[in-house]
């Protein structure tokens, strides 16, 4: 496939060698690999909170769930539900820190 840049792509491209990058391609890796960074430390941040609270990982919270008696059951319950949404946005982001690294 022949791939033939306009005009307007040229001078976009320049910008970014002016800039000091290789391409657009180049920056836009750099500005999704810090936007991803940033969402890992926010899930991160989440999770700590949870962690410091019961005093454990989510796996052993989830296996003494109902010993935890010390918390409302409607609180664990939403806890649990914010923590595992926390841990699966984290997985995603890895994953996709993972592609821009390979």
């Amino acid at each position: 496939m022949n791939f033939v840049m306009t005009v307007d792509q040229i001078s976009v491209e320049s910008i970014f060698h002016e800039m000091g990058y290789t391409s657009s391609t180049d920056y836009a890796i750099k500005k999704v690999r810090e936007e991803l960074l940033r969402e890992l430390k926010v899930c991160s941040d989440a999770i700590s909170v949870f962690e410091k609270k019961y005093g454990m990982g989510y796996e052993e919270f989830y296996n003494r769930f109902n010993e935890l008696t010390q918390f409302g059951l409607i609180e664990r319950e939403d806890d649990s539900m914010d923590w595992r949404a926390e841990l699966t946005v984290l997985r995603g982001v890895e994953k996709r820190l993972t592609k821009l690294t390979i």
